[in-house]
């Protein structure tokens, strides 16, 4: 993993290991008709549905771009499907019941692992989902002052167990001076955009994008202003 920061957008980013993602992001769903989306992402919709009939359509707003959701029943198997307005395939997955579930009514192997993982922990509730061709069944646990995220396995199989770390994104100005004065010294007059605060595993740590010439680079200091690393962004070689 190149940097504590997972995703810049003020949730919970992963050390060690990449957070389960969820079949659908989150956000505030608005239904349309099919004819309503846009002309390219309905096309993509009706293509990777294969002729199976779409009812309706869920519009969520994901940052600045909207993305349009539809279910689309294929050989007797249900899948959740999203677009972008261009008609950019974000991602199709076999579709699960997501509702929360109480610990009870997991399967007995799975309530066995989340018992045996949770350090002692109460497990208030579980996310059920599908990953690995498999449906898996996921929880958080809160232990000394950190949470745990718990994904388990139909079978009881343990798939991840990860520490997520809670990231904050915030303008220059509200960053200690410290970490200010070294953003800044390690831009060398770049531009410095896109911070974020990380809680850490001990101590909080700040992460910058910063675009000298034709080149972005990410810088990661500790909270006294230490540098921690400073490296060529991914696909910027």
């Amino acid at each position: 993993m190149p940097s504590l920061r997972e995703g810049a957008a003020a949730c919970g980013s992963v050390v060690l290991v990449a957070l389960f993602a969820a079949a659908q992001p989150a956000g505030i769903a608005q239904e349309i008709k099919p004819a309503d989306c846009p002309p390219a992402a309905r096309k993509t919709l009706e293509a990777e549905a294969r002729g199976a009939r779409i009812a309706a359509v869920r519009k969520e707003q994901d940052g600045d771009e909207a993305i349009y959701w539809a279910d689309a029943t294929i050989e007797g198997k249900t899948y959740a499907i999203g677009v972008l307005g261009d008609g950019t395939l974000v991602e199709m997955n076999l579709a699960v019941d997501g509702a929360e579930l109480t610990l009870d009514r997991c399967p007995a192997a799975v309530q066995a692992t989340f018992r045996r993982e949770a350090m002692g922990e109460k497990i208030e509730g579980v996310g059920k989902d599908m990953k690995y061709g498999t449906t898996v069944y996921e929880t958080v646990v809160h232990h000394r002052g950190r949470a745990y995220e718990l994904v388990v396995a139909e079978d009881g199989t343990l798939v991840e167990k990860v520490l997520v770390i809670d990231d904050e994104e915030l303008p220059l100005d509200r960053c200690p001076a410290a970490v200010q004065a070294a953003l800044k010294h390690h831009a060398r007059g770049g531009a410095i955009s896109d911070v974020t605060r990380s809680a850490g595993i001990l101590h909080p740590t700040f992460e910058a994008e910063v675009q000298v010439k034709d080149r972005i680079y990410l810088i990661e200091v500790a909270e006294d202003g230490r540098l921690i690393s400073k490296s060529l962004e991914a696909g910027e070689e």
